[in-house]
């Protein structure tokens, strides 16, 4: 009876081993030569050891039936370490700089498509199901190549490279496209979401050319639409920078301030007072005056809400810690404990209760010197 018991559990972990997607353990060139012989693409599992997404694609996505069965069929899967062997140079071969990375090959070993990232089985399969039909990135390249330029086309072609992380193709083609349109083609409501979506670097000739000719995009689509898009394009941008330049002396800071005072006026946004609010506190740092910073942030940023007061109390204890005297930080101390009440935080919040922490020390340490 023991027997039969360890019989039918090995036979069920092999029935279940073979249900799950079966990789190939020879070297990719022993891959690519099966796939020839049996007329079947490649799948090829870029990973790391290191890789938490990767990890998780194994255990909850590579071991169900239905990918298993989907992908045994059609493929010669195999998994290589990015970081070891072969993969080292396949993982400059096919510039894999992203885990995981999936690539689906031809018998050449030629790239069909490319999926980045960790995702549930039914986006995987859908992934795949795109990658090995019309919508590719091979399919997408050769009918660009081809000379197809339709905005719904070009829209999903660099949507697909987006995905597939491929920034330098993806500006390339975005720039190639935008350079064969007329001025009302660029701002009509047909390429509205390829702008919207990805001219989204303020230094780019096509960012630029919307900032210059904004009321032909509002007109096209709505103010409201184009000062959203235009707001949440800058906004990380802005604080992010501010907060370099605040906490570790970024290189050309006065210069990156002055550019995105003249981006955000030119732009004439809704929310563009908060945005150049938060350059000038910065320009405020980069000068020396404190004090001048103090003053701000307590007669400015007052009126803000929560959220954006959040940011600026933050930015307010970076300069204090770094640059500020005894009589500055106790100050700070004052209006940053003010804030934290007008605002309802609790005292107990590990962030702020660190912020009001390190503001202290400041203060005793400059007093005890």
């Amino acid at each position: 009876m023991y027997k039969i018991l360890i019989g039918l559990f090995l036979s069920v972990l092999c029935l279940q081993a073979k249900c799950q997607m079966q990789f190939d353990e020879g070297s990719f060139s022993e891959v690519l030569a099966k796939a020839k012989q049996e007329k079947r693409m490649v799948f090829m599992d870029c990973y790391t050891s290191w890789c938490g997404p990767c990890k998780m694609m194994v255990q909850d996505v590579f071991s169900q039936e239905d990918v298993g069965q989907f992908m045994n069929t059609r493929f010669v899967n195999v998994k290589l370490d990015m970081e070891k062997g072969e993969g080292r140079e396949l993982a400059k071969k096919y510039q894999v700089k992203v885990y995981p990375t999936f690539l689906i090959l031809n018998e050449d070993g030629e790239v069909i498509h490319k999926m980045v990232g960790g995702m549930k089985a039914e986006e995987f399969l859908q992934n795949v199901q795109n990658g090995i039909g019309e919508h590719s990135l091979y399919s997408y390249e050769k009918r660009y190549a081809d000379g197809e330029r339709d905005p719904q086309f070009v829209y999903s072609y660099i949507e697909t490279l987006a995905r597939a992380f491929m920034k330098e193709r993806m500006e390339e083609v975005l720039h190639e496209y935008w350079g064969t349109l007329t001025d009302q083609e660029k701002s009509c409501k047909e390429n509205w979401m390829l702008v919207k979506r990805f001219v989204k670097n303020p230094a780019l000739p096509e960012y630029k050319y919307l900032l210059e000719h904004k009321k032909d995009f509002d007109a096209a689509v709505s103010k409201d639409s184009v000062d959203r898009k235009i707001y949440d394009d800058l906004f990380p941008l802005i604080v992010n920078d501010c907060n370099e330049i605040i906490f570790h002396d970024k290189v050309n800071a006065a210069q990156l301030l002055e550019t995105y005072e003249v981006c955000v006026t030119r732009s004439g946004i809704a929310g563009q007072d908060y945005l150049l609010d938060i350059v000038e506190f910065t320009k405020v740092f980069l000068s020396g005056d404190l004090k001048k910073a103090l003053k701000m942030y307590d007669k400015k940023f007052s009126r803000l809400d929560s959220d954006a007061r959040f940011d600026v109390t933050l930015q307010l204890n970076g300069m204090l810690i770094r640059k500020g005297d005894a009589k500055m930080c106790k100050r700070g101390l004052e209006l940053i404990e003010k804030t934290m009440k007008d605002c309802g935080w609790s005292v107990d919040n590990p962030l702020f209760a660190a912020v009001v922490s390190g503001l202290k020390d400041k203060f005793k340490d400059d007093k005890d010197e």
